[in-house]
């Protein structure tokens, strides 16, 4: 694991050059100018840029990372989970996503979709400069990761361009949005081969790597979303089910049996199938996530018993549901005290409690899984260098996406042995009967709390129950504020308007 982190230091540095110059369109290198061919030459340059291609998830330069901008604050954001306890004239950008005013010229908007292409443009060049029967491990991560950057797109904005290969930005700008059926096709297509060209895990130094468990669960996982709106193929319920019954059994001993030991550092890569790599060091390699956790000045510290002095946030002052709170307490569920803190102290209790009467505690309900409680680690340097790995793909995705599709199968009693499973881990009774879609939803929502689940999955199950979930919450919590109702539109993210303006054959997105 410490190895592979030192691998991703140096390609999340390599990475600010190749992002920062991005032209802001799809950002393809024209094959005859593109020096890339004579860099793989070789099975340590081929691991290399293996490695870089994992590093575009991370940090790649900037001071925020792909979990931070897309699963924090343009999914998790927006669903029912949060809402803002008072704004700031910070990072306005989180305030038009939570209030659902954002337009094509959301500046985080594009960087998202900007992301997703560049992990597509790096895998693109493994891929064209390797050839067919060498360096196959290499070549099964690089198609894994190309297939997951297409289908966070396909499921944020909709049909867009397949690009397989380098080629001149001319031509890609010609490119039309292929439909979704022809993106899910390459994605099922890629990870079929990774699936067929990865060990089950690796451990060790390159813990931390796709493997074939990893390509599996997404395949299921890309299965799931098909089945749910906008596509609502039906038929993709029994190929999810082949794909997760077939790693059912592997996964298992990587179920971690305390909830909350998910989610520390001693712990990672253990129990997660895929997830981005992060390590603390102040050299670009560090979580953003936890500046975004609630908001206070720009020079002030928030957690003082938890983090060291210099610790700053960036956020909005971002808050859990209140009603999920009572919920959760009411049911003693584990997970809560494992992801939310319900307060903190505004300064540290000294040991002769000389300033034990200015101390006051601060009442926030607020999302603290990825947040490093140590003030006494010195290896965190910053707001944006937190050590804690994201998770993207884990241990209940793959038991609660198995139970949902033999649910939707018909199968709902075979269903019960997995739910029952996340239920007895969180502390609650095993169900008195066969699970119901209704279960399922309610412990996803409380299982997966801060890790950008829920939008997605209010958007699956169907545009009626997402744009009446979401309203509703609105209408709660935002009843005095400019914050808009959501709608149809919002079930996507706008085409970025720098996209738009270089090519006259896309059509935005619906109502945007």
């Amino acid at each position: 694991m410490r190895s592979y982190k030192k691998y991703m230091v140096l390609f999340f540095s390599l990475g600010t050059m190749a992002f920062q110059s991005c032209n802001k369109t799809i950002d393809i290198a024209p094959v005859e100018n593109n020096t890339s061919g004579a860099f793989y030459s070789n099975e340590i340059e081929i691991k290399q840029a293996a490695l870089g291609i994992y590093a575009r998830l991370g940090r790649n330069g900037t001071n925020t990372d792909f979990a931070t901008e897309y699963f924090w604050l343009a999914s998790e954001n927006r669903s029912d989970l949060f809402y803002l306890g008072g704004e700031t004239s910070a990072q306005n950008d989180q305030l038009d996503l939570r209030k659902y005013l954002i337009t094509s010229n959301t500046t985080i908007v594009s960087t998202i979709f900007a992301r997703l292409y560049q992990v597509i443009k790096e895998a693109n060049n493994l891929l064209y400069y390797t050839k067919e029967g060498e360096y196959m491990r290499y070549r099964a991560e690089a198609k894994f990761l190309r297939a997951y950057a297409y289908s966070e797109l396909a499921r944020s904005f909709g049909p867009t361009a397949i690009i397989t290969k380098p080629i001149e930005n001319r031509e890609a700008i010609l490119l039309p949005r292929a439909p979704l059926t022809e993106i899910y096709a390459l994605i099922i297509d890629d990870l079929n081969y990774a699936a067929a060209n990865l060990a089950k895990t690796y451990t060790g130094i390159d813990a931390g790597r796709v493997g074939n468990l990893a390509a599996k669960a997404l395949l299921g996982q890309v299965y799931m979303t098909m089945a749910g709106y906008p596509m609502n193929d039906a038929t993709a319920y029994a190929k999810a089910e082949t794909a997760f019954s077939g790693i059912i059994t592997d996964v298992a001993p990587r179920f971690g049996p305390v909830y909350a030991n998910l989610f520390t550092v001693a712990n990672e890569n253990k129990f997660d199938l895929f997830s981005i790599q992060f390590s603390s060091g102040n050299v670009g390699t560090g979580s953003s996530l936890p500046g975004y956790i609630t908001s206070s000045s720009s020079t002030g510290n928030p957690f003082p018993e938890w983090m060291y002095n210099s610790y700053t946030l960036q956020g909005q002052d971002i808050r859990v549901d209140t009603l999920l709170i009572k919920e959760m307490k009411l049911a003693k569920d584990l997970r809560f005290r494992a992801s939310i803190d319900t307060g903190f102290y505004n300064a540290v209790l000294k040991p002769d409690g000389s300033n034990a009467s200015i101390r006051v505690i601060v009442l926030k309900n607020i999302v603290t899984k990825f947040l490093e409680k140590d003030p006494g680690n010195d290896k965190i340097k910053a707001w944006n260098d937190g050590p804690r790995n994201f998770p993207i793909i884990r241990d209940a995705d793959v038991y609660l996406l198995y139970a949902e599709s033999l649910i939707q199968n018909g199968k709902a009693g075979q269903a019960k042995e997995y739910v029952d499973k996340i239920r007895v881990r969180a502390g609650l009774t095993a169900l008195s009967a066969a699970p119901t879609m209704a279960d399922i939803k309610r412990e996803r929502r409380f299982e997966f709390i801060g890790e950008g689940r829920r939008y997605f999955d209010l958007v699956r199950w169907g545009e009626a129950e997402a744009i009446s979930t979401l309203s509703a919450f609105k209408t709660h919590y935002f009843s005095t504020s400019n914050a808009v109702a959501p709608t149809k539109r919002d079930l996507l993210l706008p085409i970025p308007q720098n996209e738009l303006k270089t090519r006259n054959n896309w059509q935005q997105n619906f109502n945007y």
